[in-house]
């Protein structure tokens, strides 16, 4: 019986070793836990739209409030919210509804996430690059390298891989030359998808679920 167990877990890890090696490409991505082609055709509005999970639906009638369909097509790089991290900007601005969020926020609170350049995760550098998004406020981008660590046979398995980050700056990017010690710290969103590609021409990552939006 131990034979056998230890076998199967060697012909399991010689299956993970180079979906792990593939995943690492540059136009790969995660998504529901495994790597998916990056290519859609359909437009960056209605991929959200038919999200399976229904992730942007309260997203998408807030972008419909302020007319933003058309932005967010065409959009070069779109960092998109789910609805979980609406409803965390709902709660922490003491409002009680959709209506009410409409009135404590501009269409800005999208235009922040939204780029006129091409934006992907092989870009990115373990440092801030900062970035002018559609809002006209200061954002950067950066990558933080992780490890998903896995128990095999007797040993632990590190497979590499990197997080794409979208930050936003607060006064001065975090690491630059003369920043005061007053300057406020970054804040670092990480993405749980990154760069599917959509047919109008939208390199889209969506921010992770806890992702804390800047009210604007």
């Amino acid at each position: 019986m131990k034979k056998t167990n230890k076998l199967f877990i060697k012909l399991l890890l010689l299956l993970l070793i180079p979906l792990a090696v593939i995943s690492c490409k540059k136009d790969a991505y995660l998504t529901d836990g495994g790597v998916s082609n990056p290519n859609t055709p359909l437009s960056t509005y209605d991929y959200l739209k038919n999200n399976k999970y229904h992730q942007f639906d309260t997203v998408l009638m807030l972008a419909d409030h302020f007319n933003l369909k058309d932005s967010i097509n065409n959009a070069k790089t779109f960092f998109a919210f789910t609805d979980i991290s609406l409803r965390l900007l709902i709660r922490n601005l003491q409002i009680d509804s959709l209506n009410q969020l409409e009135d404590s926020v501009t269409q800005n609170l999208f235009r922040q996430y939204m780029f006129r350049q091409t934006i992907n995760l092989s870009q990115a550098t373990l440092v801030e690059v900062p970035y002018t998004n559609n809002a006209g406020t200061k954002s950067a981008i950066k990558y933080t390298a992780a490890n998903q660590t896995i128990y095999l046979d007797g040993a632990n398995v590190a497979f590499p891989y990197n997080v794409l980050d979208y930050v936003k700056v607060n006064g001065a990017v975090d690491g630059s030359s003369g920043v005061a010690a007053t300057d406020s710290v970054d804040v670092v969103i990480p993405c749980q998808t990154t760069g599917i590609k959509t047919s109008t021409g939208t390199t889209l990552h969506v921010l992770a679920n806890n992702a804390i939006l800047n009210k604007l």
